[in-house]
Protein backbone atom coordinates (compact mmCIF):
# COMPACT_ATOMS: atom_id res chain seq x y z
CA UNK A 1 0.00 0.00 0.00
CA UNK A 2 1.45 3.16 -1.03
CA UNK A 3 0.71 6.25 0.56
CA UNK A 4 1.82 10.16 -0.09
CA UNK A 5 1.96 12.58 1.85
CA UNK A 6 1.58 15.54 0.20
CA UNK A 7 2.15 19.20 2.45
CA UNK A 8 -0.03 22.08 1.29
CA UNK A 9 1.61 24.32 -1.50
CA UNK A 10 2.78 27.55 -0.21
CA UNK A 11 0.92 31.00 1.34
CA UNK A 12 2.40 34.17 2.03
CA UNK A 13 2.88 32.97 5.68
CA UNK A 14 4.87 30.02 4.12
CA UNK A 15 7.15 33.09 2.45
CA UNK A 16 7.79 35.02 5.41
CA UNK A 17 8.55 31.84 7.87
CA UNK A 18 5.36 31.89 10.08
CA UNK A 19 3.71 28.88 11.75
CA UNK A 20 0.45 28.48 9.87
CA UNK A 21 -1.76 26.47 12.32
CA UNK A 22 -5.13 26.65 11.29
CA UNK A 23 -5.84 30.20 9.86
CA UNK A 24 -7.21 29.77 6.81
CA UNK A 25 -4.49 30.95 3.86
CA UNK A 26 -5.20 30.56 0.05
CA UNK A 27 -2.38 29.67 -2.15
CA UNK A 28 -0.28 31.92 -4.18
CA UNK A 29 0.03 31.65 -7.50
CA UNK A 30 3.69 30.47 -6.74
CA UNK A 31 1.67 27.73 -4.63
CA UNK A 32 -0.54 26.66 -7.37
CA UNK A 33 2.49 26.36 -9.86
CA UNK A 34 4.40 24.32 -6.74
CA UNK A 35 1.36 21.78 -6.82
CA UNK A 36 0.86 21.46 -10.52
CA UNK A 37 4.89 20.83 -10.68
CA UNK A 38 3.98 18.05 -8.22
CA UNK A 39 1.05 16.49 -9.71
CA UNK A 40 3.27 15.94 -13.52
CA UNK A 41 5.90 13.94 -10.83
CA UNK A 42 3.21 12.00 -8.89
CA UNK A 43 1.20 10.77 -12.25
CA UNK A 44 3.57 7.56 -12.31
CA UNK A 45 2.64 6.63 -8.68
CA UNK A 46 -1.07 5.45 -9.05
CA UNK A 47 -2.85 7.45 -6.69
CA UNK A 48 -6.60 6.36 -6.62
CA UNK A 49 -7.84 9.61 -4.65
CA UNK A 50 -6.57 12.22 -2.72
CA UNK A 51 -7.72 12.86 1.05
CA UNK A 52 -7.55 16.63 2.42
CA UNK A 53 -7.85 18.21 5.43
CA UNK A 54 -11.29 20.47 5.19
CA UNK A 55 -9.30 24.03 5.45
CA UNK A 56 -9.66 25.89 2.43
CA UNK A 57 -5.44 25.66 1.80
CA UNK A 58 -5.35 21.92 1.91
CA UNK A 59 -8.43 21.82 -0.22
CA UNK A 60 -7.29 24.08 -2.95
CA UNK A 61 -4.03 21.65 -3.07
CA UNK A 62 -5.57 18.44 -3.63
CA UNK A 63 -8.33 20.05 -5.94
CA UNK A 64 -5.11 21.72 -7.79
CA UNK A 65 -3.22 17.80 -7.98
CA UNK A 66 -7.17 16.05 -8.48
CA UNK A 67 -7.64 18.07 -11.42
CA UNK A 68 -4.36 17.09 -13.04
CA UNK A 69 -4.14 13.92 -12.03
CA UNK A 70 -8.19 13.06 -12.86
CA UNK A 71 -9.10 11.66 -9.31
CA UNK A 72 -11.69 12.23 -7.00
CA UNK A 73 -10.78 14.21 -3.36
CA UNK A 74 -12.78 13.79 -0.03
CA UNK A 75 -12.02 16.01 3.16
CA UNK A 76 -12.00 14.39 6.28
CA UNK A 77 -12.38 16.60 9.33
CA UNK A 78 -9.65 14.12 10.97
CA UNK A 79 -6.83 15.34 8.76
CA UNK A 80 -6.99 18.84 10.20
CA UNK A 81 -4.07 20.53 11.13
CA UNK A 82 -2.77 20.63 14.58
CA UNK A 83 -3.79 23.40 16.90
CA UNK A 84 -1.03 25.27 17.95
CA UNK A 85 -2.94 27.84 19.32
CA UNK A 86 -0.75 31.24 20.44
CA UNK A 87 1.75 30.03 18.32
CA UNK A 88 0.16 30.37 15.01
CA UNK A 89 1.80 33.51 12.78
CA UNK A 90 5.12 33.48 14.88
CA UNK A 91 8.51 33.00 13.19
CA UNK A 92 10.89 30.25 14.52
CA UNK A 93 12.79 33.24 15.74
CA UNK A 94 9.90 34.65 17.27
CA UNK A 95 8.93 30.97 18.85
CA UNK A 96 12.12 30.56 20.57
CA UNK A 97 12.48 34.33 22.11
CA UNK A 98 8.46 34.26 23.15
CA UNK A 99 8.70 30.25 24.35
CA UNK A 100 12.37 29.27 24.85
CA UNK A 101 11.95 26.12 26.75
CA UNK A 102 9.57 25.09 24.58
CA UNK A 103 10.93 25.58 21.37
CA UNK A 104 13.95 23.32 22.66
CA UNK A 105 11.25 20.81 23.84
CA UNK A 106 10.24 21.07 20.18
CA UNK A 107 13.56 19.77 19.22
CA UNK A 108 14.16 17.35 21.67
CA UNK A 109 10.95 15.60 22.41
CA UNK A 110 8.21 16.95 20.41
CA UNK A 111 5.86 14.30 21.29
CA UNK A 112 6.12 16.16 25.38
CA UNK A 113 5.05 19.66 23.45
CA UNK A 114 1.63 20.87 24.01
CA UNK A 115 0.88 24.72 22.28
CA UNK A 116 -0.58 26.94 25.10
CA UNK A 117 -4.20 26.87 24.06
CA UNK A 118 -3.33 24.31 21.30
CA UNK A 119 -3.46 20.40 20.91
CA UNK A 120 -1.17 18.36 22.27
CA UNK A 121 1.57 17.05 19.56
CA UNK A 122 0.88 13.49 20.85
CA UNK A 123 -2.70 13.48 20.76
CA UNK A 124 -2.49 15.37 17.21
CA UNK A 125 0.00 11.82 16.02
CA UNK A 126 -2.54 9.47 17.59
CA UNK A 127 -5.66 11.46 15.52
CA UNK A 128 -3.86 11.56 12.76
CA UNK A 129 -2.61 7.80 12.89
CA UNK A 130 -5.67 6.37 13.21
CA UNK A 131 -7.47 8.23 10.40
CA UNK A 132 -4.63 7.61 7.65
CA UNK A 133 -4.03 3.66 8.93
CA UNK A 134 -8.16 3.87 8.61
CA UNK A 135 -8.28 4.97 4.96
CA UNK A 136 -5.37 2.55 4.78
CA UNK A 137 -7.59 -0.46 5.53
CA UNK A 138 -10.21 0.92 3.50
CA UNK A 139 -8.47 1.56 0.04
CA UNK A 140 -6.74 -1.83 0.23
CA UNK A 141 -3.72 -2.03 -2.16
CA UNK A 142 -4.92 1.23 -4.14
CA UNK A 143 -2.35 4.03 -3.59
CA UNK A 144 -3.58 7.42 -1.75
CA UNK A 145 -2.52 10.71 -1.60
CA UNK A 146 -2.72 12.95 1.59
CA UNK A 147 -3.07 16.61 1.48
CA UNK A 148 -2.08 17.94 5.26
CA UNK A 149 -0.70 21.31 6.66
CA UNK A 150 3.13 21.51 8.35
CA UNK A 151 2.82 19.98 11.81
CA UNK A 152 0.37 17.18 10.29
CA UNK A 153 2.67 16.34 7.79
CA UNK A 154 5.85 16.01 10.09
CA UNK A 155 3.41 13.69 12.82
CA UNK A 156 1.98 11.25 10.02
CA UNK A 157 5.01 10.88 8.07
CA UNK A 158 6.60 10.25 11.83
CA UNK A 159 3.79 7.29 12.48
CA UNK A 160 3.75 6.13 8.70
CA UNK A 161 7.50 5.42 8.20
CA UNK A 162 8.92 5.53 11.98
CA UNK A 163 12.09 7.22 12.92
CA UNK A 164 13.31 9.44 15.34
CA UNK A 165 10.72 11.80 17.07
CA UNK A 166 13.16 14.40 17.56
CA UNK A 167 13.08 15.03 13.88
CA UNK A 168 9.67 15.69 13.66
CA UNK A 169 10.47 19.63 14.34
CA UNK A 170 12.81 20.05 11.00
CA UNK A 171 10.05 18.23 8.91
CA UNK A 172 7.50 20.70 9.87
CA UNK A 173 9.94 23.25 9.46
CA UNK A 174 10.88 22.05 5.54
CA UNK A 175 8.55 19.91 4.47
CA UNK A 176 8.06 21.24 1.08
CA UNK A 177 7.92 18.10 -1.16
CA UNK A 178 5.55 14.91 -1.38
CA UNK A 179 7.06 12.30 0.35
CA UNK A 180 5.95 8.50 -0.76
CA UNK A 181 5.74 6.16 1.91
CA UNK A 182 5.37 2.16 1.27
CA UNK A 183 3.33 0.66 4.20
CA UNK A 184 2.76 -2.82 4.47
CA UNK A 185 -0.41 -4.52 6.50
CA UNK A 186 1.34 -3.51 9.69
CA UNK A 187 0.74 0.29 9.38
CA UNK A 188 -2.79 -0.72 8.60
CA UNK A 189 -3.46 -2.07 12.46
Amino acid sequence: MKVVLIPCGSTEWHDDGRLLGRVELPLTPAGEQQCADWAARLGGEGLERILHAPDELATQTAEVLARRLAVPTKALDDLVEVDIGLWAGLTEAQLKKRFASVHRELRESPLNVSPPGGESLSAAAERLGACIRKQIRRNGKKAIGVVVRPFSFALARWVLAGGEASGVWEEVRHASEPVVIECDEQAAE
